[in-house]
């Protein structure tokens, strides 16, 4: 099931690619040199954060939907924040941002649990 939703507009799309990606390379930043120092296997959960952070950018940049925007009930289609009046609309921001935020768990998850099976 596909929304056509949308709350962000063009420049707001960009902040969240270049904030995704930023993040993504910090976290495989932070993978490889947890991994390279032989850091205990626990420790290298932190790497959670970063790619949830990347993953969620991302998906919202490509989605054109911002989470923290669709639980406020607002838009900002790069002339500043405006109230989505619709009820339907604004519920259908919400779904979709919950889907966006699941995926980015999982994906984070996932990544996470695959820098801890490397050995010590």
């Amino acid at each position: 099931m596909s929304s056509s939703a949308t709350n962000i507009g063009p420049g707001e799309t960009r902040k969240r690619r270049v904030l995704g990606l930023a993040a993504l390379a910090a976290g495989a930043v932070l993978a490889f040199g947890l991994v390279v120092v032989g850091a205990p296997w626990w420790s290298r959960a932190v790497v959670f954060f970063p790619v949830w952070l990347a993953a969620l950018g991302l998906l919202q940049a490509r989605e054109r939907t911002c989470v923290a925007l669709a639980a406020r009930g607002v838009c900002n289609m790069d002339a500043g924040e405006l109230s989505v009046e619709d009820e339907t609309a604004a519920r259908e921001l919400r779904d979709k941002a919950r889907r966006i935020n699941r995926r980015a768990v999982l994906v984070a998850a996932t990544v996470t649990l695959v820098a801890l099976a490397f050995p010590a």
